[in-house]
């Protein structure tokens, strides 16, 4: 597609605007901000939107209605796309129409919805609209990708440049044939389906049938199998019976033999017991006497040494207690240090405070001073914008829209009116010209335009009308018309004339714009607060300092200012701090001491205490073994554990005699026969009840399945599965032929659309170079997106680049595809007011590559910036005014 002409008129806030486009080359439209540039594009994209009839009334189209005016938005376009030439104009809202007019290969004129179906099927035709949409970039949309693997043109673009011919006819229609075969057997993701499927489920289903069938015979087999293990058993563990029931007897006699040699040995074992007992007691009661006896002689050395400590702790507790007054002396000198240190440093705290708010009052002052300044200025410049008349911007362009139409009309009536010439024959005379009077003379005539009309009269003589032909009548109406407004606005306005009305306008803007500053100053001078707020704090900031004031001795000497006030206190801070420490120190000196001596004094009343509790024990212990002596002498008790000692020799003879005899007729063995014929009878009982059930159970089941025919169903079975897996190895044997022909077109497809992106990467790079130089590389994706850029050995993903380089990169993704496509074939590249984000050295680099593809094809640059693209050689500018 190439755009030759573009006409919008009543669109929006254009009135009417033409633009002429030339067939290939750099075009760059200029214009500020709001003049329209986006609109011509919108406008152009509406115009081909066959959604957008001439009849639509959908907010896009709505959108376009102009400002102030009730006339029909009207856009117009002269195109060329494919083998046709031609102009398609729409209007919408007022007058809504549609008008084709083919020009070339053959001429053509359409209207209405013939029109319009017309235009659609040449754009369907011939127009790629993906990469008519591809090609377009604006600052406001998304940075750098764009959609391309939809565009067909590009395809057949880069399938030539790669040497591959993937997207030919041919090669779609076998790819469709061979993607259906492959869909009869598998779903997309691989998986089975159709034919395949059902033939697995049914030779799935048939083996299963077949190993069911399979079982059912096997397991008759082993039922049979196990009849006959049971009978065996069975007559096993009744030949074993007899056997079982002489051993038991047998055992059982010899365990009632050895169970009264067990009773002789405990009997004597008893008596052993009892007799040691009777010696352990006799040998304790003359060891509790002998022990009584060596406790009274230790504590009577206990006492003595009581005695000894007590002294000793007490001239030591002496000591301690001369050494506390001293101490004392020096924690209360420490404390009266400590207390003048407090109060230094809490009147250098004071004046701190003290000085900072005299510092922060007249800072205060000064700015309520500044504050006042401004508000008289504010005010001053105020009474000065209300003694100018009220005249903004849009009445001075009334008044020059009013003048500059009586001064059209005024020309236009001139021109076209007739003249009338008035000369005196004879002496001077007085002619009376619409009701002026006007001396002439033969040698001073007069030269009068017609207008409106004119009415000569010589008084008391003749009076002469001329009326203009009805044109120059209109004219001379409009003219009146037209002054008449004029005269209108300026007495509105309160001005004499446009001039007087331009100087009013620009005082009011110079007066309003000196109150700006003078607000922008009141604000910063504020810094956000509110006026009264200032002078709350002022006044709080006063009220502080006469407190302060106040309240400070008069004798002691303010510091200069707060650096001073600031060093002092942390001088006095240092002072208290140390003087705290040293009270601490002798405070926890002193009570050391103090604790020190609490302790020895603790430790003399223990002793004192331990020697009353010694006495008193020792008094006890006394009496105790005068009571015991009389009781048992020392001689009886130990004649008593004598006595004691010859009978435990005899009972533990006996019981040496009964141990022997039990050794000998082995106890636990006899037992531990008895325990096991025992459990091997009963564990035999137990088998043969259960070999027995089991045995009738089985005899119940072999009869129950030897009429089922189950090796027939299992013959008939198999068979069926036989069957079934041989239309399986068909269907298959077809399924994977298709599945390999499948993949390998796949490989083959995939391959040949990688070979296909090298020519696009190797575009990008060629212009990328241009701009960042060879250290440039970029890495492009199968579906034509950037993923990454390279600079400098540095690689780094497309979406963690800055927004600069994303934009850089999307517009020249955009001109190595202007650069790839044929010219015929292609669109133009539009590229609005972008560049924005990017730094002017790069910017004057970027520039440079628009010319490449701008031989080949339309590059068209919108920018409200005229500098962003001065580095351009050979464009074509078109500057767009209001």
């Amino acid at each position: 597609m190439k755009l030759h002409r573009l006409h919008l008129r009543d669109v929006k806030g254009v009135v009417d605007r033409s633009i002429a486009f030339p067939d290939t080359g750099v075009v760059v439209i200029e214009g500020p901000n709001e003049v329209g540039k986006t609109t011509l594009l919108e406008a152009f994209d509406l115009l081909l939107d066959p959604r957008a009839k001439a009849t639509s009334q959908s907010r896009a189209v709505k959108a376009l209605k102009p400002l102030g005016r009730d006339v029909g938005p009207r856009v117009e376009a002269e195109f060329s796309v494919g083998r046709h030439r031609l102009r398609f104009a729409k209007q919408w809202l007022r007058g809504a129409s549609t008008e084709l007019e083919i020009l070339s290969p053959v001429r053509e004129h359409h209207s209405g919805e013939e029109a319009q179906h017309r235009l659609d099927a040449i754009l369907a035709e011939s127009l790629d609209r993906p990469l008519w949409d591809a090609l377009r970039f604006t600052q406001g949309g998304e940075l750098g990708q764009m959609a391309l693997t939809d565009s067909a043109v590009l395809t057949e673009a880069l399938d030539g440049a790669s040497g591959v011919d993937l997207h030919s006819a041919d090669g779609a229609s076998l790819l469709e044939q061979v993607e259906r075969e492959f869909r009869r057997y598998y779903t997309a993701t691989g998986r089975l389906t159709g034919e395949l499927k059902d033939a697995v489920t049914a030779a799935s289903t048939a083996r299963d049938e077949a190993v069911h069938a399979h079982r059912a015979v096997t397991e008759t087999q082993e039922l049979v199998e196990r009849h006959e293990r049971l009978r065996n058993e069975l007559t096993e563990l009744t030949d074993r019976e007899t056997s079982l029931t002489t051993q038991l007897a047998t055992a059982r006699e010899h365990d009632a033999e050895v169970t009264e040699l067990v009773r002789a040995h405990d009997e004597s074992t008893a008596a052993l017991a009892r007799a040691r007992q009777d010696s352990v007691r006799a040998g304790e009661d003359l060891a509790r006497r002998e022990r009584a006896q060596q406790d009274l002689t230790d504590a009577q050395e206990r006492l003595r040494a009581a005695a000894e400590s007590i002294t000793e702790k007490q001239e030591a507790l002496a000591a301690l207690q001369q050494d506390t007054a001293p101490l004392v002396e020096a924690r209360d000198t420490a404390r009266g240090v400590r207390d003048q240190a407090v109060e230094v440093a809490g009147r250098a705290s004071a004046d701190v405070e003290l000085v900072e708010v005299t510092a922060r009052v007249a800072t205060l002052e000064r700015t309520a001073q500044r504050l006042r300044q401004l508000r008289a200025e504010e005010t001053d410049e105020r009474a000065v914008l209300e003694d100018l008349p009220d005249l903004d911007a849009d009445a001075v362009r009334s008044l020059e829209a009013a003048d500059r139409t009586v001064v059209e009309l005024r020309s236009r009536l001139e021109a076209s009116s007739a003249r009338v010439s008035v000369e005196a024959l004879g002496e001077r005379r007085s002619v009376v010209v619409n009701g002026e009077t006007v001396e002439v003379s033969g040698e001073s005539g007069a030269d009068l335009a017609v207008r409106g009309g004119l009415t000569l009269e010589l008084p008391g003589d003749l009076r002469i009308t001329v009326r203009p032909e009805e044109s120059s009548a209109q004219l001379a109406t409009d003219l009146a018309t037209a002054q008449g407004l004029q005269s209108e606005l300026l007495e509105q306005a309160g001005v004499r004339d446009l001039a007087a009305a331009r100087e009013v306008a620009v005082n009011r803007a110079s007066v309003a714009a000196r109150i700006r500053h003078v607000a922008e100053q009141i604000d910063d001078l504020l810094g956000g607060q509110r006026p009264e707020h200032l002078s709350s704090e002022l006044e709080q900031a006063q009220s502080t300092l006469t407190e302060l004031s106040g309240s400070r001795p008069q004798d002691y000497p303010l510091p200069e200012d707060v650096t001073t006030a600031r060093e002092v206190s942390r001088a006095a801070s240092a002072a208290r701090q140390e003087a705290a420490a040293a009270l601490e120190q002798a405070e926890v000196a002193l009570r050391e001491h103090e604790r020190r001596c609490d302790q020895v004094e603790l430790q003399v009343e223990r002793a004192v205490a331990v020697q009353a509790e010694v006495s008193e024990r020792l008094e006890r212990d006394r009496s105790r073994l005068a009571e015991g002596q009389g009781q048992s002498s020392d001689d009886a008790l130990r004649e008593a554990v004598q006595v004691a000692g010859s009978a435990y020799a005899r009972v533990e003879a006996q019981v040496g005699v009964t141990r022997r005899a039990l050794e000998e007729a082995d106890v636990d063995g006899v037992r531990s026969r008895l325990a096991r014929i025992e459990q091997t009878s009963r564990e035999h009982q137990v088998a043969l009840g259960r070999v027995r059930q089991q045995l009738a159970q089985v005899q119940g089941q072999v009869e129950l399945v030897s009429g089922e025919g189950r090796q027939e169903v299992y013959a008939v079975a198999v068979d069926e599965f036989l069957r079934l897996k041989g239309e399986l190895d068909v269907v298959h044997g077809k399924a994977r032929a298709a599945r390999q022909l499948h993949e390998t077109l796949g490989r083959h497809r995939d391959a040949a659309h990688r070979a296909y992106v090298r020519p696009y990467r190797d575009e990008i790079r060629r212009l990328g170079q241009a701009v960042y130089g060879a250290s440039f590389d970029v890495e492009v994706a199968d579906d034509l997106t950037i993923s990454s850029r390279a600079l400098e050995g540095t690689s780094v993903p497309f979406d963690q680049l800055s927004g600069g380089a994303k934009e850089q990169l999307g517009i020249l993704s955009r001109l190595a595809v202007a650069g790839l496509v044929e010219s015929g074939a292609g669109v133009p590249v539009i590229i609005d007011d972008a560049l924005g984000y990017t730094d002017p050295e790069r910017l004057q680099r970027v520039s440079t590559v628009f010319s490449g593809p701008g031989e080949r094809t339309q590059v068209v640059l919108l920018t409200c910036t005229p500098d962003r693209y001065r580095e351009l050689v050979d464009a074509t500018t078109i500057q767009l005014t209001a």
